[in-house]
């Protein structure tokens, strides 16, 4: 039996959200039948009513002996290739084995090198997802030179200064998009914000952030004591009882559209979601970048700062600076990011992947008819 429709396969990484939120928006536009295969699923929160058949496989990541983590870096074309390791051995096969039993015209790979290079090494088509950070090694080079296409899920504006000229020229730019563009209209908000007696600054951290910053919070609302700071996913720490009283940690928020459409300024972790989110807003915002591979946060830290943006950090600053730094946020015109969210980025990255994904089932096709 030939099929009659292309057929469109997501690899999503399992670190963080971003990931999925990213492909979500994309399944949102796309018109061809697609699947996603992860590892997980449970912590992602694949389980509900989803926008594809969603296929679980084994986590490179799960009981790694340490003798074979000990040689998971000795092939430079690969980021990740630990030895002795039977839940690697099991995704590789189950991998390829739905590779070879769904046939997907095309996989968007976001993102594995090692994925990347199993899905060339099976003889099916793929886009690699880029991301920011300083991506010259020879493994995501050769994820890079595999690939039919890169989509950047940010505009050429945004594109980094140390990128090579082959994987400029091999990218299609989108416009931004990103999971939640509902926050309140900016009249709204300044409407929200002129009612309030004190101005807030909202601290917003996302699932995959790391390390302890009570203390950098506790110092931050200290020097800024005019101004209310209220923190977004985390609670307060064992020392609550040094915490400044303008200072309040309110939990984990499912939809913090309330506290971001009401917030003179907006502290965040340089993640990809996080800005976008922030940008399709229009806030005006801090990014601080957190320790990622690649220097992934850095980098797009200092491409905000470059096109003003936003307050790119690439660390927390010291105590005295809080002032300054919310003063030269309070002043930022957001008015540029009209410019990246023109179009709707989710919409461009799937008609590119529809595209790639007929003209595949169409040389696949023809070669079955040709053998019938």
């Amino acid at each position: 039996m030939i099929d009659l429709q292309p057929h469109v396969g997501f690899y999503v990484h399992y670190h963080g959200m971003g990931h999925k939120h990213r492909t979500e928006a994309i399944l949102r536009q796309l018109q061809v039948p697609a699947s996603v295969v992860t590892s997980r699923i449970h912590d992602l929160d694949w389980n509900g009513p989803t926008l594809a058949n969603v296929v679980g496989i084994e986590c490179d990541n799960d009981d790694v002996p340490v003798r074979g983590m000990q040689h998971a870096q000795d092939v430079s074309a690969l980021h990740y290739a630990p030895l002795w390791t039977d839940s690697i051995t099991k995704r590789v096969a189950q991998y390829t084995r739905w590779l070879d039993e769904t046939r997907p015209d095309v996989m968007v790979v976001d993102v594995s090198a090692e994925i990347s290079m199993l899905t060339r090494l099976a003889s099916i088509p793929q886009i690699v997802m880029r991301q920011h950070g300083r991506r010259d090694d020879p493994a995501h080079l050769a994820a890079y030179e595999a690939a039919h296409s890169l989509l950047a899920p940010f505009p050429e504006s945004m594109e980094d200064d140390i990128t090579p000229d082959f994987v400029r020229d091999k990218t299609v730019y989108l416009n931004g998009f990103c999971r939640e563009q509902t926050i309140e209209s900016s009249n709204q908000s300044q409407r929200n914000k002129s009612k309030r007696e004190r101005p807030m600054i909202v601290v917003m951290f996302g699932r995959g952030g790391t390390g302890d910053v009570h203390q950098h919070l506790r110092e931050a609302a200290t020097s800024v004591s005019h101004a209310d700071w209220v923190v977004l996913g985390k609670d307060d720490d064992s020392d609550s009882e040094r915490t400044p009283p303008n200072l309040f940690f309110a939990g984990w928020q499912d939809r913090p559209n309330r506290w971001i459409a009401d917030a003179s300024v907006v502290v965040t972790s340089a993640g990809h979601n996080s800005v976008m989110e922030l940008g399709h807003a229009q806030c005006r915002f801090i990014a601080i970048a957190e320790d990622r591979p690649f220097e992934e946060q850095i980098r797009k830290a200092k491409i905000l700062s470059r096109e003003r943006l936003a307050i790119g950090l690439t660390a927390w600053p010291v105590s005295s600076q809080w002032p300054t730094l919310t003063d030269e946020a309070m002043s930022l015109d957001p008015s540029p990011w009209r410019k990246v969210f023109e179009h709707d980025g989710a919409e461009q990255a799937a008609d590119h992947i529809t595209q790639v994904a007929r003209w595949s089932h169409e040389a696949r096709m023809s070669r079955k008819l040709v053998t019938l």
